[in-house]
């Protein structure tokens, strides 16, 4: 045999020609792959970088490998995944899952409800530290914002008033703030104190604000104080409101009509008296859920007894029995019948106690 028929009986691969007598075969083994896809590429890079280009030049890169057999496969794929990951935490920084406090530049960027922690102010001030870290109202902190108020009218070129003047204003304005942020007052807890921040002589040209605020005492605040119209349910509100007025004129006649003299005193039982009268019509009027009712009933005849004893010491001659007449219409007044008005209601029954 011949070394031309040895060479005629070798098999030859699948698919690929025979070379011809006496030309040189550039491999023996299989056929080489095919060049590399370039949008491969490319998504890859822009994978790493971010970006929607990434994921475009990927899906178009694998259409093409599949219909020309290319190489780069699993650079495109790759470029996807980065792609994905890229956007996965594009949303979670959206939507607050990757959350951390947020520093905020003085005081300025909080709003009213916002609650915040304090770090390294001096003890005493009265003027806004350069910067504060708002967290959920539910993380320990420091103090809850109630709102930011204008100082008193500054006219062109006025020099600064200084810290004392500033918050003698402030704490009148804050108080009238606190009143309508906080409408049931029992819902505090015993050491909150209402605190405010007055302009400095630097902020004073361009950004004289009052700020108001409630600070924590020795325990931090881990819930939002707030107990306005925006938080209170309905039914709530309408108790609230009806009793505000009554449960602050008392509390002044408490405090003030043992030594008044005698036309003040006589000016607050007024007042007194038209607020309960006030009161039991407003609570008359509302319609209360089923489980209200019959305490609230209790104390709208409670407040009815005693609106005659407080129209008879109107008119009483002296000091004496105006002050005897008060503390009849007081006597009126069941304090168990208020405590199951407000449980009820799923109001503070106790100081502190948060409403439900």
């Amino acid at each position: 045999m011949t070394t031309d028929d040895t060479r005629a009986r070798q098999p030859t691969s699948p698919g690929l020609a025979e070379p011809a007598a006496g030309e040189w075969e550039p491999w023996a083994g299989p056929r080489p792959r095919g060049r590399m896809n370039r949008l491969a590429v490319a998504a890859f890079v822009l994978g790493l970088l971010g970006g929607v280009l990434g994921a475009v030049a990927g899906v178009v890169a694998l259409h093409r490998i599949r219909r020309t057999g290319e190489r780069g496969r699993g650079l495109a794929v790759a470029g996807l995944v980065l792609c994905g990951v890229w956007a996965l935490a594009l949303v979670l920084v959206l939507t607050g899952v990757v959350s951390r406090p947020d520093p905020a530049v003085g005081v300025r960027g909080l709003r009213a409800g916002d609650c915040f922690r304090v770090d390294d102010t001096p003890t005493g001030t009265r003027t806004a530290p350069e910067e504060v870290t708002t967290v959920p109202c539910t993380a320990p902190h420091d103090a809850e914002l109630v709102d930011r108020l204008p100082a008193y009218v500054r006219h062109a070129g006025e020099a600064y008033p200084g810290t004392a003047a500033l918050s003698a204003q402030a704490e009148a304005a804050c108080r009238q703030q606190q009143r309508s942020y906080v409408l049931d007052p029992l819902s505090l807890p015993p050491d909150v104190r209402l605190r405010w921040y007055v302009p400095s002589r630097v902020e004073w040209p361009t950004y004289p604000q009052i700020t108001c605020y409630l600070a924590a005492g020795s325990t931090p605040l881990t819930r939002q104080l707030r107990q306005d119209a925006t938080v209170v349910r309905p039914e709530q509100l309408a108790y609230l409101m009806a009793t505000r007025e009554l449960d602050e004129a008392r509390a002044v006649l408490a405090a003030q009509g043992p030594t008044a003299a005698p036309a003040e005193l006589r000016a607050m039982v007024a007042r007194t008296a038209t607020a309960n009268g006030r009161f039991w019509l407003a609570l008359s009027a509302q319609a209360w859920p089923a489980q209200v009712k019959e305490p609230m009933e209790k104390l709208i005849a409670e407040a009815q007894e005693a609106a005659a004893y407080w129209r008879d010491a109107e008119k009483a001659a002296d000091r004496d029995q105006t002050l005897r007449l008060v503390a009849q219409a007081e006597q009126r007044r069941e304090p168990q019948t208020e405590l199951a008005v407000r449980r009820a209601l799923g109001l503070s029954t106790v100081q502190g106690e948060p409403a439900r």
